[in-house]
């Protein structure tokens, strides 16, 4: 793999370094930043790892959650980029940018957090209570990286070390063994985490954050006990709730958030999507989408925007989505990525309480979501096929647009080519639900075999 070899052989020490505003650059040979160096104090080390969480904003969301929302049934393209247009119709190419985009930098971010756990395993320097802190973090950010890889091309190399005679001739290795590794790293960072936030705001990760993870890692590997005790931990934990009112959610300071991806000017790098007034919108919100909300939804009429445009003397209205709502810097009222909130983890319990009989608990959970949107309880009175098709249906309408959401749950509930399949004409079901891996990495690793009908 040409990303997790050469590349990262000579870059990612600098990587490292840069990224966010906080950041020291430590005296070093012009050409480069030696690594060794940069473990040899707290501030140091600590750039380091903060330098992992600026290349998640800034290189990987939220362009991603964009280009995820394209390939499904959430949102359209009004564009002529090749690129984007194989999102649109859900046909990608091992040649396709945008993808190879996204296999680089989660492994690049992988290769980061290795980099960090060797250093701080042999490192004498810094405090016993600063190495547990940084290395728990690592573990968070490299679980998280596995999360989207293997969920987005299946099998992927499971690489835990640096050294590029290993990582260059890595093959693939069972999504079982992902997950295996994900658990293991999520379980470690909950044991080395503080239980408190580091820092202002909740941009870095602690014991919640990791088990925020944790029980949506667990749900997918279809656990749903433990599903349930993480999820259930952090509900009664009461430091994310009541949840905020819809126009709320998203701001920097919002309760119900529980990780967030900080940015120095406080609005998304993708904020030039949001229509000129006048202006077709780039993503339009799909007539699908749009109608899977019901009558008088808070959200619908918070988190997705109309726009009026004059075409030939006839006016016609574009939705699109307008969950994140600057454009320009703010210091008064910053938005960050959330990456990880509290609704989330409603949901999750509430399928977990479903799958383990407990229909009363499920709709309970489910119930505070659709307050928060306005709209009336459900009755306890459903049965296990009820209630898991209103979770579904809560999951698409509260999450639409991020992280992934939609792409992963149709995958996971067996749904994904007959919906899509019904979608979108020129859907193929199976190579679809997998995204090709990058022409350039097999190239360079032949032991790297490329998913089926790609």
């Amino acid at each position: 793999m040409r990303n997790i070899n050469m590349a990262m052989l000579l870059f990612v020490p600098v990587m490292l370094i840069y990224g966010c505003k906080k950041m020291i650059m430590v005296e070093s040979p012009k050409n480069q930043l030696t690594t060794d160096k940069v473990f040899t104090d707290s501030t140091s080390a600590s750039a380091a790892l903060l330098g992992v969480y600026a290349n998640f904003e800034s290189q990987f969301e939220p362009n991603y959650s964009t280009y995820l929302s394209l390939y499904t049934d959430e949102t359209g393209y009004v564009g002529n980029d090749v690129a984007n247009n194989e999102y649109y119709n859900s046909s990608l190419t091992s040649a396709n940018r945008i993808n190879q985009n996204t296999w680089s930098v989660l492994y690049g971010i992988v290769y980061q957090c290795n980099d960090i756990i060797a250093q701080l395993k042999s490192n004498a320097i810094l405090s016993g209570s600063l190495n547990t802190q940084l290395t728990g973090e690592a573990k968070f950010l490299r679980a998280f990286a596995y999360f989207y890889l293997v969920n987005l091309y299946g099998d992927v190399p499971l690489l835990l070390e640096t050294n590029v005679l290993v990582t260059s001739k890595a093959s693939r290795q069972t999504e079982g063994l992902i997950y295996d590794q994900m658990v293991k790293d999520l379980l470690a960072a909950k044991e080395g985490l503080r239980s408190s936030y580091t820092g202002a705001g909740k941009v870095r990760a602690n014991k919640l954050v990791a088990s925020a993870l944790l029980s949506r890692v667990y749900l997918y590997q279809k656990s749903w006990a433990l599903a349930e005790k993480e999820a259930d931990a952090i509900i009664e934990s009461n430091l994310f709730t009541p949840l905020e009112v819809p126009a709320n959610v998203f701001k920097a300071n919002s309760k119900e958030t529980i990780l967030q991806l900080w940015n120095q000017n406080g609005f998304m790098s993708n904020s030039s999507s949001i229509p000129s007034a006048g202006n077709i919108p780039q993503y339009i919100i799909t007539t699908d989408l749009y109608n899977a909300f019901e009558v008088g939804d808070l959200r619908k009429s918070n988190w997705i925007g109309a726009a009026n445009v004059v075409t030939g003397g006839i006016s016609k209205s574009y939705n699109y989505g307008t969950k994140y709502k600057n454009k320009t810097a703010s210091t008064s009222s910053p938005e960050y990525l959330v990456v990880l909130r509290i609704a989330e983890q409603f949901l999750i319990r509430a399928e977990a309480h479903a799958m383990l009989g407990n229909i009363k608990g499920a709709v309970d959970d489910i119930n505070v979501i659709r307050k928060r949107a306005g709209l009336s309880p459900l009755s306890d009175f459903l049965n296990i096929q009820e209630c898991l098709s209103s979770i579904a249906k809560e999951r698409r309408v509260e999450l639409f647009t991020e992280n992934g959401h939609r792409f992963f749950d149709l995958k996971r509930s067996g749904q994904l080519n007959t919906v899509m399949g019904n979608y979108k004409p020129g859907w193929q079901n199976g190579m679809s639900s997998l995204f090709p891996v990058p022409q350039d990495e097999i190239t360079y690793n032949r032991n790297l075999l490329q998913n089926p009908g790609y």
